[in-house]
């Protein structure tokens, strides 16, 4: 991009400086905690509060999105979530977040007021959780109004514009971007073996900090280091991995308990629950000792010295339950312990656990860590060196005294929690790279700003704050000059090479989605340079044009990487909001190639790198040990051997699909937003009333048996998370550009109010536990309301007005409009009968995930050694293919009405339901011969390999195309249901001819004539259900009423979540009853369940009927 635009560099500075000097009048402020601070006001021509949606996401497509404040959430699942939320920012002392930005702006701190932790902790990606904090109390605020939360949000934008108008003033002591701060001077000691690191006890250095995936990717492991002590510290620490004193794992050389010895500890509750390996003496001061501790599955081992010095066969947690650990170190304490006074040599970090012979050989000098290798051996300075493969280098941590910053910004407008070197430093001439020291490393620093200014813009957005506004201005005029200029430093302005060569830096170049603030920021403005801003995080050296030309490169082979920094396999978090930005440059450009990139781009990843719960990434044996990375094109069921997928991807998958439907309006991308929302966002939040942290996920395991782990202070899927459940009321409805249209959809109990058209929707459901909803029109007048037709419906759709049944067309993946004059008080009810339903892997299709309608169900429990339950289903069809009617049968559901069900003697359930037990998303099929009910064939049920993917980039050890196709019962089944037998039959003798020989397919067909009567769908009872609310003296009740319309005696169940009552011999045209008291004042809109089984002909049938009710409040 700069290397287009034509300026003069020193009229640029000048500018600068110009602007510099008219801000250094600017307040200063005082303490945070005290007055308001008055900012200087931005001197931008901006549009009124009401405008502002022409300026956001689908700002100028045919089918744009309503405000927040237009849409309430109504009572449900999404809300339960959402309120654990908002209980969370409500009591998070907002004072926490402004201590580094004070601390880089000179502005004293309040006594006693720490700093969030995890990644906003100092470290080089702090101050990015405090935009998404912001983003998440403009978004509460939004929903309901409740001023608690715009109060904390405003305190935090005047402080915010003041650290911003302090480190501006400071320009005016002199030119920024002078020589580079001096590195402390962090020498090296003899070690072991050569080179080896003193920390504290006379050194500078006092503790190291390793990269993120040093740790986030274990779960069996092995970590080894010579140490010698130089004193005799009790709960110092060798190594400390986590969030805080509650989720951590450690290993201290000496215990302060009777005799000192070391200890290594694993907790996700705290000290009081620590899994603890002790070992059997202490350890000797002044002398060098090789500790080493490695865990495989339930067994932990302490080494000392080769020997076995403690072990624990009962340990249930492994690295992967701390989360993503924020807090990384080497010396270091997550309490307030002594830094570690030792000599360190050969830290080594494994995936694995070392054999006892593999420890002693390790300890000679033979081995090196596949993970991580701090050898020490470099001449001095803060970077350690990884010398494997990976190139994970440390970084030293200097003591230093605190005071305030007295660094000169370079340009006005800087806003941060770092130094802006932090940011320059990126680009030439020190193009500095991804790494722990805070000196000379970088980590994401344009990354860090999108979520300030996001969350400013939020701010602006949803609580109409201008202060916000001006100081996101302020900061886009600085990144204009940054990303133009450059660093004085470089002695020339950057170009679109150095640009190219910034963003393909693994992790350090990643920017988020940068690039859709700034066109935002043009359409606020109306100034141009902040398009150039935004069209300078293209990415064109190894992705942008790939994705313009559709060629799908997000993985390649060492040989074909495009780019000159290029990873093989492209982190999925750093590229996908990257196409989320690219949709705001052709929002606001018109510019279709990024619109084609986008697109393209969404079609690499789904379907054919998303897992059943909606998210990407994962790990396989032998190829990655990092779950963050996209995976081979249709690589998934060997993509789920160790890993699961991060929730940020999926935050950022679902908008950016979101984005794509406003210009394209493909239900697809509305299937893809449903299966995301409501598994795997709704899946992130913990089911717990804790407020010490946000409670949500950072990854979300696939391994069958798997749990899932909640916190994440500071991490980024800790800050996404607080956004994912205070706006779930984003995408319910979207509107014509021309305000003809109101598409519906998705399924939550809200309320729109269209002031523009004078109407409002309420609607009435408890989707995502009922499969009905009620929507009622407020408002008069000619509209076409266009409801969405889910991909998965199979059982039909069915549409009333005013009670009156529709004759429609409803295709599954479509949207069916209802054009009428409406009249306040019309009422639409939609019936969408959730069914069960298989999905197959694309490369594996005996690895199969269960469906309830849009909700993926998991398997509780754990079968160990990360095998596969093994389920068959098969014998248990009818010519229907209803897998619910006896293959996966309903049971009763919980007190919040959340389905439950069971095969095979396990139990199903919601995958929305967030606890830590654990859990399988993904089954082996197992259907060994053809089998027709209870009429074994004898037959091989053979698999068809053709059409299995071939991996674009080989797997390790995986055959590609694989031999595990579909089975001869899978392509018949497909083609279910059946109307006749004789159907069944003609269906099962084609389907076997090109699988197998005559005498097999006679064979079969032999079979399934004998299973006829067993073939046969089940008698449908005639049963009429019905289910209302209603307030009885001060609570709500639910009423359900079943009539027996058929000609045999049933036993009735009546189920709703707030009791049930079995009714048995219910004679013909006899009814059972029962009213449900709920002991509340209000309820939700709900489903009652009715479960009639009776006897016909000799054969016992169950079938199930729903009836949906109402809200009511009392």
């Amino acid at each position: 991009m700069s290397d287009e635009v034509q300026f003069n560099r020193r009229q640029l500075l000048q500018a600068s400086a110009l602007t510099a000097a008219a801000a250094g009048g600017a307040a200063v402020g005082s303490a945070a905690g005290a007055g308001p601070v008055a900012a200087s006001p931005a001197a931008v021509a901006v549009p009124n509060i009401s405008d502002i949606s022409d300026i956001g996401p689908g700002a100028t497509a045919p089918v744009r999105p309503f405000p927040l404040t237009d849409v309430r959430l109504g009572n449900g699942l999404f809300q339960e979530k959402r309120d654990r939320m908002k209980a969370f920012l409500r009591q998070y002392d907002e004072r926490r977040f402004l201590v580094m930005f004070n601390n880089q702006a000179g502005r004293p701190n309040p006594a006693g007021v720490a700093v969030p932790g995890g990644w906003e902790d100092g470290g080089l990606l702090s101050g990015h959780w405090t935009g998404h904090y912001l983003s998440a109390l403009a978004q509460a605020y939004a929903d309901q109004g409740e001023a608690a939360y715009k109060t904390k949000l405003d305190w935090m934008v005047n402080e915010l514009a003041a650290c911003q108008a302090a480190i501006t003033a400071r320009m005016s002591s002199g030119p920024g971007g002078g020589d580079d701060e001096p590195e402390p001077e962090i020498g090296r000691v003899a070690g072991k073996s050569g080179n080896a690191l003193r920390l504290n006890g006379g050194s500078k250095a006092q503790y190291v900090t390793l990269p993120q995936e040093t740790i986030n990717q274990l779960t069996d492991f092995t970590m080894a280091t010579w140490i010698n002590l130089g004193s005799a510290q009790s709960w110092s620490r060798l190594f400390d991995f986590g969030q805080n004193t509650t989720v951590n794992m450690f290993l201290t050389p000496r215990a302060g308990v009777t005799g000192n010895t070391p200890r290594f500890a694993i907790t996700t509750g705290g000290s009081g629950r620590e899994q603890q390996i002790n070992g059997n003496a202490a350890l000797p001061v002044g002398q060098w000792v090789h500790l080493a501790v490695t865990l495989a599955g339930a067994v932990g081992t302490l080494y000392v010295n080769g020997e076995v010095a403690g072990t624990n066969t009962a340990m249930t947690l492994n690295p992967s339950n701390l989360g993503n650990p924020g807090n990384r170190w080497l010396g270091r304490s997550q309490y307030g312990d002594a830094f570690l006074d030792a000599t360190l040599d050969e830290f080594h970090i494994f995936d694995r656990a070392l054999s006892a012979a593999e420890i002693v050989a390790l300890s000679s000098g033979t081995g090196s860590g596949t993970i991580a290798a701090y050898k020490f051996d470099e001449e001095g300075g803060t970077t350690l060196e990884d010398s494997s493969p990976n190139g994970r280098d440390a970084g030293v941590v200097a003591a230093t005294s605190s005071g305030a910053a007295t660094w000169v910004p370079v340009y006005p407008g800087y806003l941060g929690a770092l130094p802006e070197d932090t940011v320059l430093r990126l680009g030439p001439p020190r193009f500095a790279v991804y790494g722990g020291n805070l000196d000379t490393n970088t980590w994401a620093p344009w990354y860090t700003q999108h979520k300030i200014m996001r969350g400013l813009l939020d701010a602006y957005y949803h609580t109409g704050n201008t202060q916000a506004r001006d100081v996101v201005v302020k900061m886009a005029d600085w990144a204009y000059l940054a990303l133009t200029v450059g660093d004085p430093r470089a002695g020339a302005p950057l170009t679109r090479d150095n640009l190219n060569y910034m963003w393909d830096l693994y992790i350090g170049g990643e920017f988020g989605g940068a690039n859709e603030v700034f066109p935002e920021i043009y359409a606020l403005t109306g100034d141009a340079k902040h398009l150039s801003t935004a069209k300078a995080f293209d990415n064109r050296e190894s992705l942008f044009g790939a994705s313009v030309d559709n060629r799908d490169i997000l993985v390649v082979t060492p040989q074909n990487r495009p780019g000159r920094r290029r990873p093989e396999r492209l982190h999925a978090n750093t590229h996908v909001p990257q196409f989320i930005g690219y949709m705001r440059v052709f929002e606001h450009t018109g510019d279709a190639s990024y619109f084609a990139a986008a697109k393209n781009f969404f079609g690499m990843v789904v379907p054919h790198r998303m897992f059943a719960h909606g998210g990407t990434g994962g790990n396989y044996p032998g190829s990655n040990n990092n779950t963050e990375l996209f995976q081979n094109r249709d690589n998934i069921a060997n993509a789920i051997a160790q890993g699961g997928a991060e929730t940020c991807t999926t935050y950022n998958l679902i908008k950016l699909a979101r984005n794509l439907f406003l210009h394209e309006h493909d239900p697809a991308y509305m299937d893809y937003y449903e299966r995301g929302l409501v598994n795997m966002i709704t899946g992130s939040r913990a089911d717990t009333t804790s407020v010490n942290d946000p409670q949500v996920t950072y990854f979300q395991p696939l391994t069958p048996g798997a749990n899932r782990s909640y916190g994440n202070t500071g991490t980024c899927c800790g800050g996404t998370g607080m956004e994912n459940h205070t706006k779930y009321q984003e995408t319910i409805y979207f509107k014509s550009a021309d305000g003809s249209a109101l598409w519906v959809n998705l399924f939550l109990p809200s309320t729109l109010t269209w002031a523009g058209k004078g109407f409002t929707i309420t609607q009435e459901t408890s989707f995502p536990r009922s499969d009905s909803t009620k929507l009622t029109v407020g408002g008069d007048g000619p509209l076409d309301i266009k409801l969405r037709v889910p991909g998965w419906v199979r059982r039909g759709y069915q549409v009333s007005i005013n009670g009156v049944p529709q004759n429609i067309a409803a295709t599954p993946g479509s949207y069916v409009t209802l054009s009428r004059t409406w009249t306040s008080g019309d009422t639409i009810d939609i019936r969408m009968p959730f069914s069960i339903r298989i999905e197959r892997a694309i490369d594996r299709p005996d690895t199969q995930s269960i469906f309830w309608g849009p909700v993926l169900l998991q398997i509780l429990g754990n079968p160990g050694s990360g095998s596969y339950r093994s389920l068959s289903l098969y014998r248990f069809l009818k010519r229907d293919g209803d897998y619910s009617a006896a293959a996966i049968t309903p049971g009763s559901p919980n007190a919040a009405g959340d389905p439950f069900f069971t095969t095979g003697g396990f139990t199903l359930r919601p995958y929305y339901i967030s606890d830590t037990q654990a859990t399988s998303s993904y089954f082996r099929r197992v259907e060994p011969t053809v089998v027709f009910g209870s009429v074994d064939s004898g037959v091989p049920n053979r698999k068809r390999n053709d059409g299995l993917p071939n991996y674009d980039v080989p797997v390790n050890g995986i055959v590609s195309p694989g031999t595990d196709g579909p089975t001869f019962l899978d392509l018949l089944w497909d083609q279910a249901p059946f109307a006749t037998h004789e159907a069944f039959v003609a269906a099962v003798r084609q389907t076997a001819a090109p699988l197998y020989t005559d005498t097999e397919r006679d064979t079969i067909v032999a079979a399934a004539n004998q299973a006829r009567s067993e073939l046969d769908p089940p008698h449908t009872f005639a049963v009429e259900v019905s289910a209302r609310a209603q307030c009885i003296a001060a609570n709500a009740y639910v009423s359900v009423t079943a009539r027996n319309a058929d000609g045999v005696p049933l036993t009735i169940e009546l189920i709703t979540p707030y009791g049930s009552r079995t009714v048995t011999g219910v004679a013909p045209g006899k009814s059972a009853y029962q009213s449900f008291n709920s002991r509340r004042a209000a309820i939700p809109a709900g489903t009652a369940t009715v479960k009639v089984t009776g006897t016909v002909n000799g054969v016992t049938t169950t079938a199930q009927f729903e009836a949906p009710f109402d809200a009511s409040t009392c």
